[in-house]
């Protein structure tokens, strides 16, 4: 009987707040609205982050060296690396002879960057003389940043392998002089020339090219959360409606609960206590509204964002589950922030302000992309971070047991929030 009043008060609430155009707009249509548009902005769903082909204007002129393995030209690498099949789909070279004319071709915008290799480049890596440099330049449009960010990172880091084989070769070449001569043999300890330092370069350089002509260059990749299984694509959608829904959820849930602030003023709280009713049951009826209010708008933008947008969410347990936690949080801190006020006007600015606090330093305005630095450990001081952080992993194909931590950490949360809450009504309104 007592679990029938609670669940007849819940849905009369539920069935009142989605007959309101308001709610609904704020609940439902805002979510919807912002991925959509931030999806358009970045590309879809069908690529997830859209990163354009970068044109780049290449210009080799490295006269290179010979060696006992052969000519060495580390010019001519690095546009092989560049060249490579892991970045056609980052770079499209166009080769020049003349540097004049690849600053003319990003002066034009044929081009967003200009990459060009001087004369000495193999001489000045290869020689055991620490005096010599030399240096790639790198003609960039202004209006660019992405491009020629990524051609400057490739390139830096080629570079970066180049001086790092010439300074192994100089500190084993030294070494071995200041270990002595040979046993057997007299002479100095300085027996290592510049002649053997330079022959030792060389070689050096020379199996570093072989090994990369064989094995391929190892560059840099940005990769999300690590599963157990091969992780897929979110697309920016699935990404920012997840932050969307997380941050309306708490908004709304906040709204459904300040309801009983409402009713109070109105007096038509009172009114309802006045009834056989116990009023820990209309309490309680209230409280469950909240969260099959949350509940049911989490469901319908789940599903909203798969038809609407092709977002797949992933599989049917972690989601589910994730669901469920995510509109216990959202019910949990409702009722207990909105416990805290005294008048409907002070319980809608204060807990809008909260929510804007907490959405911010949990991330929500950035999706459940994963974020390093500083700011991943601030979100995690948030409920709406961990929510993310699992959101994030099972967008990205995650199962139930690796998304067992956050999980754990929201239903506590969401305890905690829930049961201080209905406490503090209980009391006031005992």
């Amino acid at each position: 009987m007592i679990v029938r009043k609670i669940i007849a008060i819940a849905l009369k609430d539920v069935t009142s707040t989605y007959r309101n155009v308001t709610a609904l707009v704020m609940m439902l249509a805002a979510p919807l609205a912002l991925a959509a548009l931030l999806g358009l902005a970045f590309g879809g769903n069908d690529s997830g982050y859209s990163v354009p082909i970068t044109r780049v204007a290449f210009v080799n002129q490295d006269e290179g060296r010979d060696s006992t393995r052969g000519p060495i030209a580390l010019g001519t690498l690095l546009c092989d690396i560049l060249h490579s099949p892991d970045l056609k789909n980052l770079l499209a070279i166009t080769v020049f002879t003349s540097p004049a004319d690849a600053r003319a071709s990003v002066d034009k915008g044929k081009a967003a960057v200009a990459v060009v290799i001087p004369p000495d480049f193999t001489a000045s890596i290869t020689s055991p003389d620490p005096s010599a440099t030399s240096s790639i330049i790198l003609y960039a449009d202004p209006t660019q940043t992405l491009g020629p960010a990524i051609v400057r990172g490739i390139t830096q880091e080629v570079a970066d392998a180049f001086n790092g084989s010439r300074a192994v070769s100089a500190v084993m070449l030294h070494l071995a002089a200041d270990a002595g001569p040979p046993p057997g043999q007299n002479g100095p300890n300085s027996n290592v020339t510049t002649e053997d330092m330079e022959k030792i370069i060389l070689q050096t350089t020379s199996a570093y090219i072989q090994a990369t002509q064989e094995e391929g260059f190892s560059g840099t990749t940005a990769r999300g959360p690590q599963v157990d299984h091969q992780a897929k694509d979110p697309g920016i959608e699935g990404l920012v409606l997840s932050g969307m829904m997380v941050f309306f959820m708490f908004i709304g849930g906040a709204n459904i609960a300040r309801s009983i602030i409402d009713e109070d003023a109105q007096g038509t709280l009172p009114r309802l206590f006045t009834t056989p009713t116990r009023r820990s049951v209309i309490l309680g009826g209230k409280m469950v509204s909240v969260f099959l209010t949350v509940l049911t708008q989490a469901i319908i933008l789940l599903l909203a964002g798969g038809l609407l947008f092709g977002i797949d969410w992933g599989g049917v347990v972690p989601v589910a589950l994730l669901t469920l936690n995510t509109a216990l949080v959202s019910a949990g801190l409702a009722v207990f922030l909105v416990s805290l006020m005294k008048t409907p006007a002070q319980a809608g600015a204060i807990t809008s302000g909260v929510f804007v606090t907490l959405a911010l330093l949990g991330g929500n305005f950035v999706g459940s992309m994963p974020i390093g630095g500083l700011f991943s450990t601030i979100r995690r001081l948030t409920p709406n971070g961990w929510l993310l952080e699992g959101w994030d992993k099972v967008l990205r194909g995650a199962e139930a047991h690796d998304i067992l931590l956050q999980l754990s950490v929201a239903m506590a949360f969401a305890a905690v929030t829930f049961v201080a809450g209905s406490l503090i009504f209980r009391r006031r309104f005992s």
